[in-house]
């Protein structure tokens, strides 16, 4: 028995680990009531991943030798991984009770302590850890997941990496390297190091959702799905794997799917706010409005400060037309890591008497926003300021010159004067308490009196006598574009009407223009900037495009405007009705069901005969 054993730690401590579960399993076959060899192949087994067998067999170990501290440790980091925090404790003090100076235990401990939020005993207990055993490599994976979570990703960097070098067959350490490297940006470290792990432990389902979570990050989504279905096919039980599964299906649009891996990572932890969260962001996408608002309020109750549950509940606010709630929780959106908070020796604005003071507002997301929030700035001057300032998009600046009364309009990057206040512009609308229906200057807010160096000259049109812009495609970088941008052929049934002549207003659209050049003119060169593009679209008799900021600046000048719209809007245009509240001059067409645009392109091409003949009949009269 001896011999076997002998054997089996050999082949376990030199990452053999087949040969290891083989030997062990003749062990406990041979001597069933010898308590080392359970714990030994229940330690293999916790290793590995099979967690339920691992349990089973220290419990087994235990039963023979209740008084064993090995068994103990390896016990209590079971109950630790199933959140099991206070057996989890009780294992590890009862482990420590007996031999006083058990590195491995006191380090088991001190995660423990992490995980239930005292930082401080368990850095003490992890340091002294690491000077009991300095080459203790499980000790320096849970410094690092300390310094993690602390904040101190660097350091934490060193510690995994520490812990690998001394110990290439510490599973959890590995996976520990590869998550942090993908939080510094190393992904494709990462990958190589994810890569290398599924293959050295294959049916270990921790790896294949670390080997999921870089391919999240580099966007290969159908990668990313085959590894989180691994995970969860390796262990049912493992809710990161469900919920991250989850969250790819959204991604690939299997909506119904993906809500049935969130309902099992619900089913496994009904209050984890993160999967309540990302289950409000599937149901979002399938218009589930409310439902969503009912999960996101869930997983605040769970968490009343979790930031992704507050600022997915003021999305669906937003779009159901709750806008004093919705933009409310806008405010969370500093919370994001997409969202860079600006750094001012200002205080920043909360209603305070501005008569007298000065205050700087600047833009802060994309040209469309700032186009549809730059409204507001009226109604801080209405407060008799000393001075308004306004920062903004370098290619925003001569438009809004021209068209807001501040006291000083920059680019962003320019030096800035000094201020009393500061705000980001789109959280005006939450200082102003908006609502649908006391929404400031609905149209015709902005004015171009530049004219454009294109001549629209219609004796050149023959017949072709009504003038429409066309846009087609976003911003490609932008995160909903796949859903939201078309392909230029789906526009082919407009170019039908004898009595059009299209314009194209796609910025990168030369070629596909000049394959139909009869049909439309590219119109590219002459967009310069906003204030040119201004000067086009008040030659047009309509826009037709899809959700871009053209949109938004159509909608300020008051020139008709037509928008494709996905299935799952932006939250400004709402659901369901064919008009916003934001711009009276915009008609909505809607997918009526997912990534299907054929019932828009209809809609759009029928709706184009009533325009011409009406336009016709006006231009007669």
């Amino acid at each position: 028995m001896k011999n076997n054993i002998r054997k089996a730690l050999l082949a376990h401590q030199t990452g053999n680990l087949k040969e290891a579960e083989e030997l062990y399993r003749k062990c406990i076959t041979t001597t069933p009531n010898d308590s080392n060899g359970w714990y030994l192949y229940g330690a293999l087994c916790q290793q590995i991943g099979k967690a339920s067998q691992a349990k089973e067999y220290l419990d087994r170990s235990l039963k023979l030798a209740p008084n064993f501290p090995e068994a103990l440790n390896i016990r209590g980091i079971l109950h630790k991984e199933n959140g099991q925090t206070i057996k989890a404790e009780h294992d590890f003090r009862t482990a420590l009770s007996l031999e006083p100076t058990f590195a491995e235990a006191m380090t088991n401990l001190a995660d423990t302590c992490r995980l239930t939020g005292n930082y401080t005993e368990a850095k003490h207990l992890n340091n002294q850890a690491i000077k009991l055993a300095p080459g203790l490599a499980p000790a320096h994976n849970n410094r690092g997941a300390i310094e993690k979570e602390l904040g101190n990703l660097e350091i934490a960097e060193i510690a995994f990496r520490t812990a690998v070098d001394l110990d290439s067959n510490l599973i959890e350490a590995v996976i520990n390297l590869i998550l942090i490297l993908r939080l510094l940006g190393q992904t494709d470290v990462a990958l190589k190091r994810a890569l290398k792990i599924v293959k050295k432990v294959p049916e270990y389902a921790l790896a294949h959702n670390s080997l999921g979570l870089v391919y999240s990050d580099l966007n290969r989504n159908k990668k990313a799905r085959d590894s989180f279905e691994r995970a969860c096919a390796n262990d049912p039980n493992c809710a990161n794997a469900h919920n991250n599964l989850g969250i790819t299906l959204t991604r690939l649009d299997h909506l119904s799917k993906a809500d049935h891996h969130y309902n099992i990572a619900l089913k496994l932890e009904p209050k984890n706010p993160n999967f309540l969260s990302n289950k409000a962001t599937n149901f979002q996408a399938e218009n589930r409005v409310r439902d969503a608002i009912k999960v996101c309020n869930a997983a605040l109750n769970a968490e009343p400060s979790h930031a992704d549950a507050r600022w997915n509940r003021g999305i669906a606010r937003l779009i159901s037309g709750d806008l004093i709630g919705g933009f409310a929780d806008y405010e969370s959106r500093w919370l994001l890591p997409e969202f860079k908070s600006r750094s001012f020796s200002s205080a920043l604005w909360q209603n305070e008497n501005l008569k007298g003071k000065s205050i700087m507002i600047y833009s802060e997301q994309g040209f469309g926003d700032t186009i549809q929030f730059i409204r507001y700035v009226s109604l801080v001057a209405k407060q008799k300021p000393k001075a308004i300032y306004l920062e903004t998009h370098k290619f925003l600046v001569a438009l809004l010159k021209a068209n807001i009364k501040v006291d000083g309009v920059f680019n962003t990057g320019d030096n800035l004067p000094k201020s009393d206040y500061h705000i980001p512009l789109m959280s005006l609308a939450h200082r102003f308490k908006t609502t649908l229906e006391n929404i400031p200057k609905k149209t015709g807010y902005l004015q171009v009196t530049e004219n454009t160096p294109y001549i629209f000259e219609n004796n050149q049109l023959g017949q072709k006598n009504i003038k429409i812009g066309l846009v087609w495609a976003g911003r490609k970088s932008h995160k909903n574009d796949k859903r939201r941008s078309i392909p230029f052929n789906f526009c082919l049934p407009f170019f039908k009407s004898q009595n059009i002549q299209f314009y194209s207003l796609q910025v990168d659209g030369a070629a596909e223009c000049e394959k139909y050049s009869s049909d439309i003119i590219d119109l590219s060169v002459y967009l310069t900037d906003f204030v040119a593009t201004g000067a086009i679209l008040k030659n047009l008799d309509l826009v037709i495009t899809v959700d871009t900021a053209l949109a938004h600046l159509a909608g300020s000048l008051g020139v008709m405007c037509w928008i494709m719209l996905p299935f799952a809007p932006d939250w400004r245009w709402q659901l369901d009705n064919h008009y916003t509240p934001w711009y009276s001059s915009i008609r909505l067409f809607r997918q009526q069901k997912r990534n299907n645009w054929t019932s828009v392109i209809d809609q759009i091409t029928s709706s184009l005969a009533v325009f011409c003949g009406a336009k016709m009949r006006t231009n007669k009269s």
